[in-house]
């Protein structure tokens, strides 16, 4: 059985976070005071663990035979600037503060001694010596300490001398790498700061040659912001270059946008953004960016959409449908293969979502499926055409009028009201004397109304009528003929709802009370 590891895996997240920002910008700066804000809120909960002694790797932190956050490039960073300079293990007692923490930064980097008392509660240990303090090299920050073969964990390969600084111009000049490629350039940005000063400057770019510099400075960073799983930077980028590409008529700068996107269209990353995209919890503005990236990658994602909004609940799968509308008619090709899928529930969610395409394409292939032996598809069927909207659509939902499901007759009405035609009016009216289901009713008589045909006003009033004792209508009914009156733009109807707006039947009259306001 797994060991959960979630309270520490948000602590060292933070600490990660800070780690990086107190590198790039002094400690006043708002965002290194933002990451150490959020850091204090994560570190009380180790307190219930106890305490927690993590072994030290060159690339990463484990504990009780886990690695901690493997693809955290931060933490992996830390460990492996620890690691060089002897740590071989972290032990973390109760009460630790973001004034330790930050202390122990300082031993990493080789500002603070490791005797300095400020480092409290948190102990550092080498191998086969115990827990004890050491003294860090004195060559400064970039200075490597090599442990000696005796202090050497058998266990633990030495590790690697640093390497040689890479030439102007050179793959590793353009900020830290990964922590697999071993190198670590403390004089340059990290590559999600170089991507989002490249992403900004092609939104100030004059002129293609500025636009395909700042796109090839993207396909340069490609590797590396894959590397450390940088989905929210790479989706940034993707956005920033489908946006780019909408007004791009220079031939080479559009040749540079295909390789950057091609160097950045990688599939595990696109399906982290789908996963984040159902994640209740992202900023607002983080999921717009994911949505639109989701949506320009559609050939590698509508697959990936498709399976996590039929596996996510109905009132939760916006995000995704928000995705598949970015994607528009870069979706309907994937999603058209889904469509002779031996599972019902899969035809079904493939015709919802291309729907929302809003291709006219769309209409004759979900059209076709009106014939299908499941009368779950033909109603997603129906959805889509009334996502998709239009005159032409109205058409091929008539003859789902009479199906034998009520959910599919439900559904062509929603989807002939999408339509917008004022004759199809007489199709419903005729349809209407002959339903005997009351939630098809109340369905019609709204549609009637947002049509407006011309017998729409003699219709509605009728059915907002109380009727006699012997064929008293229903409460349904007569509310949904007066929420089809107020869309009448006639005195008459006016009048009605005023009328309706004191009777004895609450729903009715809140209904009115609702249509005139």
């Amino acid at each position: 059985m797994a060991l959960d590891t979630a309270a520490v895996d948000r602590a060292l997240g933070a600490i990660g976070t800070t780690f990086r920002l107190r590198r790039l910008y002094p400690p006043s700066h708002p965002a290194v005071m933002e990451a150490v804000h959020h850091l204090a809120e994560a570190l009380p909960p180790l307190a219930g663990l106890g305490t927690i002694e993590c072994r030290v790797a060159a690339a990463g932190l484990h504990w009780q035979g886990q690695h901690l956050i493997p693809r955290n490039p931060q933490i992996a960073e830390l460990a492996g600037l620890l690691y060089a300079r002897g740590v071989r293990a972290v032990t973390l007692a109760p009460g630790v503060t973001t004034d330790h923490v930050l202390a122990l930064l300082g031993v990493a980097t080789g500002t603070l001694s490791s005797e300095d008392t400020a480092l409290g509660p948190i102990a550092l240990a080498r191998p086969r010596r115990g827990v004890h303090r050491f003294e860090p090299a004195r060559a400064g920050p970039q200075a490597a300490v090599v442990p000696t073969a005796s202090e050497t964990s058998p266990a633990e390969p030495p590790p690697s001398p640093p390497p040689a600084p890479a030439p102007s111009g050179s793959p590793e000049s353009v900020g830290p790498l990964h922590p697999s490629g071993g190198v670590f350039r403390l004089d340059a940005l990290p590559p999600d700061v170089e991507a989002k000063r490249a992403i900004a400057a092609l939104g100030s770019a004059a002129s293609p040659e500025e636009q395909r510099g700042a796109v090839e400075k993207l396909t340069a960073l490609a590797p590396h912001l894959l590397a450390g799983r940088d989905v929210a930077t790479v989706a940034g980028s993707i956005v920033a270059l489908d946006r780019l590409l909408a007004t791009a008529h220079d031939p080479g700068l559009l040749a540079a946008i295909d390789r950057a996107g091609a160097a950045l269209s990688d599939r595990a990353v696109v399906a982290r953004m789908v996963q984040l995209l159902g994640e209740p919890r992202g900023a607002p503005g983080e999921r717009e960016v994911l949505v639109a990236a989701v949506g320009a990658l559609a050939t590698l994602s509508v697959q990936l959409v498709l399976d996590a909004f039929i596996a996510t609940a109905v009132d939760e799968r916006a995000p995704y449908r928000a995705a598949i509308r970015k994607a528009a008619d870069r979706a309907l090709e994937p999603l058209q293969a889904r469509l002779a899928d031996k599972e019902p529930h899969v035809v079904a969610a493939a015709a919802e979502l291309m729907g929302l395409t809003g291709s006219p394409q769309a209409v004759p292939l979900l059209a076709g499926l009106l014939r299908h032996p499941s009368d779950f598809v033909r109603e997603a069927a129906l959805l889509g055409l009334a996502e998709g909207g239009g005159r032409e659509v109205s058409r091929p939902a008539m003859p789902a009028l009479k199906d034998e499901s009520i959910a599919v007759r439900i559904a062509a009405v929603r989807a002939i009201m999408a339509g917008g035609d004022s004759a199809s009016t007489t199709v419903l009216i005729r349809r209407l004397e002959q339903e005997s289901d009351e939630g098809v009713q109340a369905e019609m008589l709204r549609a009637i109304g947002r049509l407006g045909g011309a017998d729409a006003l003699d219709v509605l009033a009728h059915y907002a009528e109380p009727g006699g004792r012997l064929s008293r209508r229903s409460a349904t009914v007569r509310a949904a003929a007066i929420d089809g009156l107020r869309h009448l733009a006639h005195p008459d109807a006016r009048g009605l709802l005023e009328l309706y707006s004191h009777d004895k039947e609450p729903l009715v009259r809140k209904a009115a009370e609702t249509a005139l306001k």
